[in-house]
């Protein structure tokens, strides 16, 4: 059974983070208190991209780092933060290719940095920052456009768009 695409790239950034000691990564599907410091991986699908049953999407990822500002100075936090922005951004091997070598059943095409949150100071004396990426990708990297077209019925109407 595979996996969503949005669970593929959680998985695989999460793997990115893995060399960075002491730093407890979370999955959007992960419930409960978390450990700081720690980086909060959500993936969101967007649309299909380049039209219907083209099988191509971009996966909105937002990962949020978080630490308690009662143990560790805002230097040391930004510091830290460089670390993690450090694991995803260089000039090789490129984001996307990184990505994919953490990824069985996705094909990623592109992935791209596009902002970061500013650095805020929560109501639970913890610094937060917020990194964002979009990555297009479509869901197995050993088919073709048409791997989820069933012609076995007659009325299936998915096999219209080909035609």
């Amino acid at each position: 059974m595979t996996n969503s695409v949005q669970i593929n790239v959680e998985d695989a950034l999460d793997n990115l983070l893995a060399n960075i000691p002491n730093l407890n990564v979370y999955k959007t599907n992960r419930v409960g208190a978390k450990l700081f410091p720690f980086a909060a991986i959500s993936a969101s699908m967007g649309g299909q991209l380049l039209g219907n049953y083209t099988g191509v999407y971009e996966i909105s990822v937002t990962i949020d780092y978080s630490d308690t500002a009662a143990k560790i100075s805002q230097e040391d936090f930004d510091a830290e933060y460089c670390s993690i922005f450090e694991a995803f951004y260089s000039e090789t091997p490129p984001l996307f290719t990184k990505i994919q070598n953490n990824i069985v059943d996705t094909k990623v095409y592109m992935a791209r940095i596009t902002g970061q949150a500013p650095t805020i100071r929560t109501a639970k004396r913890a610094w937060q920052r917020g990194l964002r990426m979009s990555i297009i990708c479509t869901p197995s990297e050993l088919d073709d456009g048409l791997r989820s077209l069933n012609f076995s019925q007659i009325q299936n109407s998915m096999y219209v768009a080909v035609i």
